[in-house]
């Protein structure tokens, strides 16, 4: 930076706002903000502060947080410099995932984070502002980032879909499944339970090959996450509204969210079983079943089976467990606000007409009850009157 530029620079505080979606972005907001504003104080001179913004942009009707229809406001309403809107939601037109993007007439910029993927995102996050908001510095004053010193926005190939999938998963935070899915969780908890104090089951797990437990293990959590998905409605169907591109990151995103949700779940029931084991089962009484001594080993062999069972119990438990519920829990809050804007539940259209057709047989039902109170009310005036 030169003589000229700094001694502007200097004369007075420059403000960046830093706002972002609820979930991973409005975390990872917060926690840069401090270090960010040290990073533009160390690499442009000055004194720099960023303020993170509580205010969610919404969704435009093509499903994109259009930030330079809102960035005019922001910036004279907080008396900002330049505002930064990181978001959960990839932004991929023509199929290419976008890293950021630049209004081209204000000082604003948007970021989206799953294209930087799931290691080390707050650093990423916070060298791509501080490039962002130098970017945009020109004799002193902010304004529209330039592209000059900037990496490319695009961001194709391989390695990179595989870096933005990984980031839809991180942002979606797979571990928020384990609460919504209380059906499914009691269903595996109560049936890996049985087989714990079933005594057979101790005998057949003890006999069971390690090989074969994790084929039954995997195939148990495959079983689960297909029921999970179909039976939400998970799963995009073929439309006019993505892309055929875009639908396979969504589905395959889809499928590792539930998938981690789901083995993270059930290793939480395997220590559990575990335990249980140590708990219940004497060492003794199981000798008696194995017809020798027992080991550790034989209890994990015992919570195995038992959590492999309680795997494909679980598919019942998740008949009773909330649809919408799991349908929020699955994903982002901004994808899943995307998701209801283009109607990419299956079966959405589908409980729709099921409930309007619910909402008019109720209707018709209560004005035919209406018109016999009125017919009734009739006959007891001329009732009356004779």
């Amino acid at each position: 930076m030169d003589e000229q530029t700094q001694t502007q620079t200097d004369q007075r505080q420059a403000t960046v706002g830093l706002m972002a979606d609820p979930g991973v972005p409005g975390k990872v907001a917060a926690a840069i903000a401090d270090d960010l504003a040290d990073d533009l104080e160390r690499e442009l001179g000055g004194r720099w502060a960023v303020e993170v913004g509580h205010e969610t942009l919404p969704l435009g009707p093509d499903g994109e947080i259009r930030l330079t229809e809102h960035a005019p406001r922001l910036l004279q309403e907080h008396e900002w410099d330049f505002v930064l809107y990181l978001t959960d939601l990839p932004t991929r037109p023509d199929d290419v995932p976008l890293l950021y993007d630049t209004s081209g007439s204000t000082a604003a910029a948007l970021v989206s984070m799953p294209v930087l993927g799931a290691i080390r995102v707050r650093t990423r996050t916070r060298k791509l502002a501080l490039e962002l908001v130098c970017a945009g510095v020109h004799r002193g004053v902010l304004g529209t980032p330039g592209t000059d010193n900037l990496p490319a926005p695009e961001k194709s190939g391989p390695v990179n879909e595989t870096r933005v999938l990984a980031g839809m998963v991180y942002n979606n935070r797979p571990t928020r499944m384990v609460t919504a899915l209380s059906g499914v969780v009691a269903a595996a908890a109560g049936t890996g339970a049985f087989g714990i104090f079933y005594g057979s089951i101790a005998s057949l797990a003890v006999e069971l090959h390690p090989l074969r437990l994790a084929i039954i293990s995997v195939l148990g959590v495959l079983t689960l996450v297909v029921w999970l998905i179909l039976r939400n409605g998970l799963w995009t169907p073929s439309d006019d509204v993505l892309t055929p591109h875009n639908r396979r990151m969504d589905n395959a995103a889809t499928v590792l969210t539930v998938g981690c949700g789901v083995g993270i779940m059930y290793l939480g029931l395997l220590l559990a079983m575990f335990l249980l084991a140590l708990a219940v089962m004497d060492s003794d009484y199981l000798a008696t079943q194995l017809g020798r001594s027992a080991t550790a080993l034989d209890y994990v062999h015992l919570a195995w089976l038992s959590s492999c069972l309680g795997a494909f119990a679980g598919a019942l438990g998740a008949n009773f467990d909330n649809e919408d519920s799991v349908r929020e829990s699955t994903y982002s809050l901004r994808w899943h606000e995307r998701r209801k804007l283009f109607d990419n539940y299956e079966g959405r259209e589908d409980d729709r007409r099921e409930q309007e057709e619910r909402e008019r047989i109720e209707r018709e039902h209560g004005d035919h009850e209406s018109s016999e109170g009125s017919g009734d009310a009739a006959v007891d005036d001329e009732g009356d009157t004779g």
